[in-house]
């Protein structure tokens, strides 16, 4: 085959690479005295119409981290893919080389990586690689190229597909057990290819764990509480998208891993699906969890609930001039007072909207973040589906659902269809320091995505 010619233009010079589904092939283009590699799938693979469709796909991508698509050819063996030679190095062969990457390497890698998923998932037909791992990204002068895309499909056709490929080990666990796919399966690939890129470990298919992400030496908190993050196996666990990783990882880039400049403020939105499924209860523990952590809050009450006002009143609280109320160490702004808040300089602001509804929905979706409070009892399924309906169309809502055990809640996360959700653990007294074995894991949590 060596020094064969090709549709009478590409003399074929070496075999690059042999895998499970297509060979690819070094050739010189003879007129124009240049390289080119050559994919060809075989007609004879049983998926080779699936295959065929990464043709279809690369054809009409235009982005600086995917080789050129130059030709397409087919002949009675298969199809021929013609694209772009690249020279560098395998992501695989550079940690080979290397070692485990320091994070000053790592991280710019991964944020090239995370440009390039991002344009694939928002293209006009969103595309889903589904296949990160080491071998299919060749770094070169100190840039990335993303090859092979035989896994790839368009987001709105996972429905109709067969089979989604992935390579065990490095493919988000999802793809295996015929659950929904979207974008989270990518955060996953990139949250492995993190692993690798750290521990400089490949990852062994015939085995089904890893070393735990707390067990690397050479590697901060920050780092991995991002990778621990993108490889839960639940998908509403993760990030909930591309962008929201990239924002976190920029962050760091900028040693700024949670913490907004100080003339920047945020506000949390805090409300329920239905009255008592422990809205202020959330508000309150959030507000002592972030005044742990020493950003400067304070809760902002939105509702008719009157609770600042009870508090103000078992405990005989007198208000200060700026007619905040303060109970344990925390600020409150009671209702009738509400509007006084834009003059107050405060870093984070918790607004509790108790039940949402038609007329404040509008108020709660202006905030930065949004928290809805769910419950998923028989009895509360009609208004919990209400509120789905209201909020439908916006996906970086964070749901907690409370009064679910382990196991209910598991339950849950298949009929949320990949939405951000949490269990809000059992806290008895939200003023009073959280305990450390859940409450600290939740709200970190909670916050990780957020306080950027």
């Amino acid at each position: 085959m060596l020094n064969d010619i090709w549709f009478h233009k590409y003399r074929i010079i070496k075999l690059l690479g042999r895998g499970g589904t297509a060979n690819v092939y070094l050739a010189e283009h003879i007129l124009l005295n240049s390289f080119r590699a050559i994919k060809f799938i075989s007609k004879n693979y049983p998926q080779y119409e699936i295959l065929r469709k990464e043709a279809q796909i690369l054809k009409n991508l235009k982005h600086s981290s995917i080789p050129i698509i130059y030709d397409i050819e087919e002949n009675d063996n298969g199809s021929y893919i013609v694209e772009e030679y690249l020279e560098g190095m395998t992501l695989q062969e550079y940690v080979e080389a290397n070692g485990p990457l320091r994070e000053d390497i790592m991280i710019p890698f991964i944020l090239k990586l995370c440009d390039l998923i991002l344009y694939l998932h928002s293209t006009q037909k969103p595309i889903l690689y589904l296949d990160l791992k080491p071998e299919n990204i060749i770094i070169s002068d100190s840039d990335i190229k993303l090859i092979d895309f035989g896994s790839a499909v368009y987001r709105d056709a996972t429905d109709n597909e067969l089979l989604h490929f992935g390579t065990k080990g490095y493919a988000a666990p999802e793809l295996y057990d015929k659950c929904g796919i979207d974008e989270r399966c990518d955060v996953y690939g990139i949250g492995m290819l993190m692993y690798f890129m750290t521990t400089g470990k490949p990852v062994n298919p015939r085995v089904s764990y890893i070393d735990h992400i707390d067990d690397i030496r050479k590697c901060s908190k920050k780092i991995k509480a991002i990778i621990s993050r993108c490889l839960k196996f639940h998908p509403s666990q993760r990030y909930a998208s591309v962008l929201q990783l990239n924002r976190h990882l920029s962050a760091l880039v900028q040693k700024n891993a949670i913490a907004m400049k100080s003339s920047q403020s945020i506000r949390i939105a805090v409300a329920g699906a239905q009255p008592r499924m422990g809205v202020t209860h959330l508000a309150f523990c959030l507000i002592g969890y972030l005044m742990n952590q020493n950003y400067p809050c304070l809760y902002k009450e939105e509702n008719l609930s009157g609770c600042v006002w009870q508090v103000k009143s078992r405990y005989h609280i007198i208000p200060r001039e700026n007619g905040l109320y303060r109970y344990r160490g925390m600020w409150m702004l009671p209702k009738e007072l509400s509007n006084h808040a834009d003059n107050l300089n405060y870093r984070v602001t918790v607004l509790d909207y108790g039940c949402l509804t038609v007329e404040n929905r509008k108020d709660f979706l202006a905030a930065e973040i949004r928290i809805l409070v769910m419950g998923a009892k028989d009895w509360e399924l009609d208004q919990a589906e209400q509120v789905l309906d209201m909020v439908a169309e916006y996906k970086d809502i964070l749901y907690v659902f409370n009064y679910l055990n382990g196991v209910q809640f598991h339950q849950v996360l298949k009929s949320m269809k990949g939405k951000n959700c949490l269990r809000m653990p059992y806290i008895t007294d939200p003023f009073a320091k959280l305990p450390k074995k859940n409450g600290n894991d939740f709200f970190h949590e909670l916050t990780q995505s957020v306080i950027l």
